[in-house]
């Protein structure tokens, strides 16, 4: 589905940009945080307000709507943010998903990796020394 600006998910959605603001930081939906040099903003999918009950703005015509696709590349559609290229858009979320599972199992062996060196670490250590036990302030 199409990445939308806070600004243009309130324009297109019924909902206020500061409800969209705290869905995201609340987490009731995602959404990608764009770099400060880019702007700093949010992009949000429009599937991700679909799934949130939030419904689409009636209109008497459809608007334009630009996005960028996972690549950088700009992507135009009329209506419900729908992409002009949908194929287009297809092969660039498959590349995004191979990549993220080429990322995700770098992670899980890192995590692995370092599970196994914190395990060697714990035998190396020695073992706790029973110490002398304290004598108590009060008798009993």
């Amino acid at each position: 589905m199409a990445k939308l600006s806070v600004r243009a998910a309130a324009a297109q959605f019924e909902v206020s940009r500061p409800t969209l603001s705290k869905w995201l930081k609340s987490g009731k939906i995602s959404g990608e945080k764009l770099p400060q040099d880019e702007g700093g903003g949010w992009l949000i999918d429009s599937a991700e307000l679909a799934r949130a009950g939030v419904k689409p703005r009636s209109a008497s015509k459809p608007e334009a709507v630009n996005a960028e696709s996972p690549e950088g590349g700009k992507l135009t559609g009329i209506g419900r943010g729908l992409p002009g290229n949908v194929d287009a858009e297809v092969s660039a979320l498959k590349a995004a998903l191979e990549l993220e599972k080429a990322k995700r199992e770098a992670a899980e062996g890192l995590a692995e990796e370092r599970a196994r060196h914190i395990e060697d670490l714990r035998r190396m250590l020695p073992a706790p020394e029973a110490g002398p036990q304290r004598k108590r302030w009060w008798p009993w």
